[in-house]
């Protein structure tokens, strides 16, 4: 796995619930178009109002319109402890009712469910 790729599928991953998705992880980026122009929005800022935001466009497009070929991502700090839990459950109703009670309960803590 490689993050370009990461990138082009807009890869979301089992840490999604704490993190999001990669489109929410990209500050910017660094294209090779299909003309072998290299298209430069390497941009750390958070918001920039100053145009469109065309990292967008290449987020999630599988590799059609150019490959990644640089990104500037916000990370978080490693976490100092995880917790890890295997729960049998009856049904998928109440896999989904402990879900809820998770994300109501724990708040951002909750990194990954998996059912």
């Amino acid at each position: 796995c490689r993050i370009g790729g990461n990138v082009a599928t807009n890869a979301g991953g089992f840490n999604v619930l704490r993190y999001g998705m990669t489109r929410d992880l990209v500050l910017g980026l660094e294209v090779v178009l299909a003309d072998g122009r290299i298209w430069n929005g390497l941009k750390v800022l958070r918001k920039d109002n100053r145009g469109y935001d065309l990292k967008q466009v290449f987020i999630g497009s599988e590799g059609t319109l150019g490959i990644v070929t640089a990104a500037a991502l916000k990370l978080f700090p490693r976490p100092t402890q995880i917790e890890t839990a295997l729960v049998g459950l009856r049904s998928v109703e109440d896999a989904m009712a402990l879900y809820a009670r998770a994300r109501r309960d724990c708040s951002d803590l909750l990194t990954a469910f998996e059912l």
